[in-house]
């Protein structure tokens, strides 16, 4: 099975990785692509830099990004090809997805409340936009007391402030 897992360096992305060790031993085929997608800098950096300089700076923040990954994927045992890519990471993870012609790809995420997935749509319904390749989201974590009940709170403030002064 060949299944493509992007990560950007936190605990949350790693998810993934714990149920493909558990498929592992439960002596399932595997073939992991490890991807990380670096951003575009601003055409303002771009100007004052050199384009070895902006790929060696890419290079370095994707190998950390991915070293956790690799090394628990190392220590189960399980194959894996390491990529990164440049651009946003959505279009870019379901481009390598259907280019590599993997069986799924699985995105492991933060546990946030709605309102905020609401303001902020994630990368994962990015790459289900894009591909019918099967996507597996693994949230992690939970939301804090200020992301539950503060930040709503001074937004509701806000938008009744707004119109009121209509």
């Amino acid at each position: 099975m060949k299944i493509l897992v992007p990560v950007d360096g936190s605990n949350a992305s790693l998810a993934p990785i714990e149920h493909l060790v558990s498929m592992k031993r439960a002596n399932v085929p595997l073939n992991v692509l490890v991807i990380n997608v670096q951003p575009r800098f601003h055409k303002h950096i771009s100007r004052f830099t050199t384009r070895t300089d902006r790929d060696a700076l890419r290079a370095e923040r994707s190998a950390a990004a991915m070293a956790s990954a690799i090394a628990s994927l190392s220590a189960a045992g399980i194959p894996y090809t390491a990529m990164t890519d440049t651009g946003l990471p959505a279009e870019r993870i379901a481009e390598v997805a259907e280019r590599e012609s993997v069986d799924e790809v699985m995105i492991g995420t933060g546990r946030h409340p709605a309102w905020l997935r609401a303001l902020n749509p994630s990368i994962a319904q990015g790459v289900m936009a894009r591909t019918d390749i099967p996507v597996s989201v693994f949230a992690r974590g939970k939301a804090g007391l200020f992301e539950k009940y503060a930040f709503p709170a001074g937004v509701a403030g806000a938008a009744a402030l707004i119109l009121a002064g209509e």
